[in-house]
């Protein structure tokens, strides 16, 4: 899921309530979208300078197990 952005409205030269409440329902909308941005779906993926165990991680964390083949783990 890709996000789009909504463009914020342009501002009237003097203030203006249906202006002022349009800009806070776009701001409204783009908060709420970055705090639950959704399920992700990708082509490719690319994760670099993964960590090599699991200490101090903290839970869902993905880590990459040397000693088992470069295996991808994820901490409980």
């Amino acid at each position: 899921m890709s996000i789009q952005f909504v463009p914020l409205p342009i501002p009237p030269k003097d203030y203006n309530q249906q202006y002022f409440n349009e800009l806070l329902r776009v701001l409204n909308l783009y908060f709420r979208t970055i705090q639950n941005p959704g399920d992700s779906v990708v082509n490719t993926l690319r994760i670099l300078n993964l960590p090599t165990s699991d200490t101090d991680l903290p839970s869902g964390s993905v880590w990459v197990d040397t000693t088992a083949s470069n295996v991808l783990k994820i901490v409980p």
